[in-house]
């Protein structure tokens, strides 16, 4: 699923005045991209790249992944590397692409401004989710319950950067899957100047429930907040673009 957002670069009140556009391309490729799914290496960026084929005729700023639309570090794997380059070349536009991505013996759920050149800004996930993107006391449970425990491999650290990129001279600001629920995360964003937000998430280990929608109402009560335009894209289920008229960001 692709979507075009033409999104509104707002300004502090009061009063509001037009602060130009950002044009977004949000790509929802609907791959096997679940922590649980079986598939072949390089499926679930091939579905992204196949569902943003539209995007070469297109305009754009900038294409947005989701949380997770890369399954291999693209730091430290060449062949990814390469495909993302020409991809950003095709669409003659940098893409805000996820996968986890090790930084000597720490792994980081990182989100990436990819060109044609490749990575020229990051952000790691903040607050990765206890039992889901790691174990806490690992030893203590896997001796309670071994085999749940065992069955989650990855261990992501939590990342320390400013959750926020500059795309051609606008302030973006970030939150990867459930850090839009914290209010660190979006403060930070909002006063280190992003004029909008891009939520980038994968809810493919929730599929038939009602998670991806709680998190949806989590996105549009940031746009609220905040007074800024929010871009909420998933692997799957619910992706929306959220328009709003920023007001003054208190200091």
């Amino acid at each position: 699923m692709l979507g075009l957002a033409a999104v509104m670069v707002p300004v502090p009140q009061f009063p509001t005045s037009h602060a130009g556009t950002i044009r977004v391309g949000a790509v929802q490729g609907n791959g096997p991209a679940a922590y649980v799914d079986e598939h072949e290496p390089g499926a679930v960026p091939e579905s992204q790249l196949a569902a943003s084929a539209p995007l070469e005729d297109e305009q754009v700023d900038i294409v947005l992944w989701p949380e997770g639309g890369v399954d291999s570090d693209p730091l430290a794997d060449e062949a990814t590397a390469h495909a993302l380059d020409d991809a950003a070349a095709r669409y003659d536009a940098p893409i805000l692409l996820n996968a986890a991505a090790a930084d000597g013996h720490l792994v980081y759920n990182t989100s990436f401004l990819w060109t044609s050149n490749g990575p020229t800004a990051a952000h790691a996930k903040r607050h990765p989710v206890p039992f889901g993107e790691y174990v806490p006391d690992r030893w203590f449970y896997g001796a309670l319950v071994p085999s749940p425990v065992d069955l989650l491999e990855r261990e992501y650290a939590a990342g320390v950067d400013t959750p926020a990129i500059e795309v051609d001279g606008v302030e973006v600001g970030l939150a990867i899957c459930f850090d839009v629920a914290f209010d660190d995360v979006i403060h930070e964003g909002a006063h280190s100047g992003a004029r909008v937000l891009m939520f980038q998430t994968n809810n493919a280990d929730f599929r038939d429930t009602d998670e991806n929608l709680q998190q949806l109402a989590f996105a549009r009560m940031r746009a609220i907040e905040t007074g800024r335009s929010v871009v909420n894209l998933s692997t799957t289920g619910t992706s929306r673009y959220s328009p709003r008229t920023a007001p003054r960001w208190p200091h």
